[in-house]
Formats: C-alpha cells, sequence, structure tokens
C-alpha cells in the first residue's frame, strides 16, 4: 500500500474536488483518473528508489572524500527514516560502526582507506537491493609489524607478527611457512583478535622455524596478501631499483546498465569514476570504476567495476611498493552529447579521462563509457629469492629488533 505525503493528500483532494465542480464525460473521468496516478506518482516516491538514491550519492560523495566517510555515513543514516528502510539503515550502521571501531590506536591504515572500504560496502548494499551480483569481501593488510624475523630473538625476543588491515573475518586467510622447497601449512597460528588485527604466534607453541626457513606467507584466494622475510645467518640483503612503466595504450570501459531504461534524455547523466593502482607483488593491477547515473525521472544508470593486470615486473623481480598516488577519482555532471575530456595532471594513475554520456538513444550499457590514458607508473622492484628487503631491516633497528651480528652484517647493506 503507497504512504502518502500531506503534498499528495492535498494534491488528491484538489483533483478529486473537481470531480464534484465539473461536469464530466466517461472521456473526461478517464482523463482526471489519468491525472490523479501522474500526481501520486510524481509526489510519493517509490521507497526503494528512494534508498537507492541515498544510497547513490553517499557512493558518489565517497569517491569525491572518501576521508570524510564518517560525517557521509551520518548522513545517510538520517535520511533513511522510513520504516520500510530499517534493514537499510541497519546494514549502513554496521558498516559505520565497523569503521569507528577500528579507528582506534592499534589501527595502521588512514581515513581515505576507510573511506574506500565504506563505499565498496555500499555498493555491496545496493547490488544487494537490485538483485544484482555482490562483489566478494577482499581483505587488505595496510601494515605488518615485523616486516621481517630475525630468527636468532626468536622467542626470547619476539614471539609474535601483528598484522594490520581490513575485513580479516570475512574471507578465509592462509598462512605459509617456506623451508626452502617445502611448504607447511601454518594457518593454526594465525589469530585474529579482530576483524582489522591478525597475529602470527612465534612463541613456543607456535610457528616452528627451522635452520632452512626463509618466508612466512599469507595468502587468500590464491593471491599472495603479505610475505615476512626470516632473517638467518647467511640471508643477503634483496637487491633494489626502481622503473618507470609508460602505458602508451588507453583502456576503454563501458559499465554495464543497472537501473532504468537505457536513455538519459538530457538529463545529465552525473559522473564519477575511481582508477586505483593495486600492488599485487608479481604484478600491478589496475582498477576500473565508474558510474553515469541519470539525474531525474527513473534514474538510469550505467555503473561497474573491472580489474586487469597493468603492469608485469622483469622475471626475477617482485613489486615491492608503488611509488607516488596509487588512486585517481573524479565526479562531474554531463550536459551534452559531446565526448567530455577531464585532465588530472601528473599526479596519480590517470592524466585524461575521456568521457561519454548522454548521446540519442539508448546509451546505458552501449555507448556510456571513458577512455583513460594513463601517467608513468613508478614502481620499486625487489629481487626475488631468499633475502631481506632494505626497508625491512630499517623498520627492524627502529624496533629494536635486530641482533649485534645481523645489525652489523646488513645494516651497511641496505640502501635507503
Amino acid at each position: 500500500m503507497k504512504r502518502f505525503s500531506l503534498k499528495t493528500r492535498i494534491t488528491v483532494v484538489a483533483l478529486t474536488s473537481s470531480v464534484f465542480l465539473l461536469p464530466l464525460s466517461g472521456c473526461s473521468l478517464s482523463k482526471l483518473a489519468g491525472s490523479l496516478d501522474k500526481a501520486v506518482d510524481e509526489t510519493v516516491p517509490d521507497i526503494k528508489t528512494e534508498s537507492l538514491n541515498t544510497i547513490d550519492n553517499a557512493i558518489d560523495a565517497l569517491n569525491i572524500n572518501s576521508a570524510a566517510w564518517q560525517s557521509i555515513l551520518q548522513d545517510t543514516l538520517s535520511k533513511l527514516t522510513d520504516d520500510a528502510q530499517s534493514s537499510l539503515r541497519n546494514e549502513v550502521q554496521n558498516v559505520l560502526d565497523r569503521g569507528v571501531a577500528t579507528a582506534g590506536t592499534e589501527f595502521r591504515c588512514n581515513a581515505d582507506f576507510l573511506g574506500t572500504r565504506a563505499q565498496q560496502a555500499l555498493q555491496r548494499i545496493k547490488a544487494k537491493l537490485l538483485n544484482q551480483p555482490i562483489p566478494p569481501i577482499e581483505p587488505a593488510i595496510c601494515e605488518v609489524v615485523p616486516l621481517a624475523v630475525d630468527r636468532s630473538l626468536i622467542p626470547a625476543r619476539l614471539n609474535s607478527v601483528s598484522i594490520f588491515g581490513y575485513d580479516f573475518d570475512t574471507a578465509e586467510i592462509t598462512a605459509t611457512l617456506k623451508n626452502g622447497n617445502q611448504s607447511v601449512d601454518i594457518t593454526q597460528h594465525l589469530a585474529r583478535p579482530t576483524h582489522y588485527h591478525m597475529t602470527i604466534n612465534l612463541g613456543s607453541n607456535g610457528v616452528g622455524l627451522t635452520n632452512s626457513s626463509d618466508h612466512i606467507i599469507l595468502n587468500w584466494n590464491d593471491k599472495t596478501l603479505s610475505s615476512i622475510s626470516v632473517i638467518q645467518p647467511a640471508t643477503p640483503v634483496c637487491q633494489i631499483k626502481e622503473e618507470a612503466f609508460n602505458r602508451d595504450v588507453k583502456l576503454t570501459y563501458t559499465p554495464l546498465h543497472t537501473r532504468g531504461d537505457k536513455e538519459y534524455d538530457g538529463h545529465g547523466p552525473d559522473i564519477s569514476s575511481r582508477v586505483e593502482w593495486v600492488n599485487r607483488g608479481s604484478r600491478v593491477d589496475v582498477t576500473t570504476y565508474m558510474k553515469a547515473r541519470e539525474t531525474k525521472s527513473d534514474w538510469t544508470t550505467a555503473e561497474g567495476s573491472q580489474t586487469i593486470t597493468y603492469y608485469t615486473p622483469p622475471s626475477g623481480w617482485t613489486v615491492n611498493k608503488i611509488v607516488g598516488e596509487t588512486v585517481t577519482t573524479d565526479a562531474f555532471t554531463d550536459s551534452d552529447h559531446a565526448e567530455n575530456s577531464r585532465g588530472m595532471g601528473p599526479g596519480g594513475p590517470v592524466k585524461t579521462f575521456i568521457y561519454r554520456g548522454d548521446h540519442g538513444g539508448s546509451e546505458a550499457g552501449s555507448y556510456t563509457g571513458m577512455d583513460v590514458f594513463f601517467n608513468p607508473l613508478h614502481v620499486e622492484l625487489k629481487q626475488v629469492g631468499n633475502c631481506v628487503a632494505p626497508d625491512a631491516l630499517r623498520q627492524l633497528q627502529h624496533l629494536q629488533l635486530l641482533s649485534p651480528a645481523v645489525r652489523m652484517r646488513l645494516m651497511p647493506l641496505a640502501p635507503r
């Protein structure tokens, strides 16, 4: 049953009263009924449509300013006031509570990271509302302390490794100890005190390191999340080098039609996008997201994301880190049928976006999309093999977790 606003009730009364003031034919009555239906439709928003628009607006706001995630989620909750939205309100509240609980003294990720995770959570909520496939939750690691372990200090000086990140409770993360060519499953020694904190037990009842142990590896869904070096008496310092990669081919992306009748009909669309380089160690991926939403009517929308391999390091090397900004975001309202070129400057992945929004027919899912032209990717590469990275050694020295023998042998070889 439809819930009528005060404005709608006034409209209905006014239209109904006219029946008694005018002599109407059957045709006139039919027209009046059509007018009444239109008035109701225009003044009583469908709860699902209203909810989707509220979630959409929050996703767009997070895309523009992810650091303001708390205020954006609180504003979203304030707009989900209908009784029929209670379940949705609870889901958004859970996203907010999860972020707030995480942002404590132990947490090692920044506010932009939390905003990105909140945006991804809202996109899953939206997919559920639209009965679309729900994107999987990928756990993320922000910091490992320490990045390597000096075996000579275990367990007397060091009995655990802490991993800080997000969504550790939503996916099956495994741990493996590499002893030369052998792999030992040590997942039973991986604990999750909270969804943003994991520990690896290196104590007397924990992981049994041997003289041949060289790495502890964390995996999820066949992806390496982190690799922790084990420093032995003969472990060398990894070679490090930087490389710049220029992609000379544009990336074209056309998001799928997800809502409405595929026709923007001059109503925008509002366009938002996000492009991110993601370090996978053995490669760098690029994740491209775009949404084009009509500004009124049935809210025609094209939206989606794709992830592809962007860069692969030379044989014998792994990507230690990406140097510089890894994310570019953009948002604007398309107001014509022409392509829109928007320069993003030298920082971040994207040099230039070229967008296609409204055209002259059914655009969403076919014409609407974007071309991405990239800035150079700068990466720090690390030698593959049984070695310890210079940044790990510097962290261990700062934490006073290097034995005198290792410090004297390796620190002079760790370039800054």
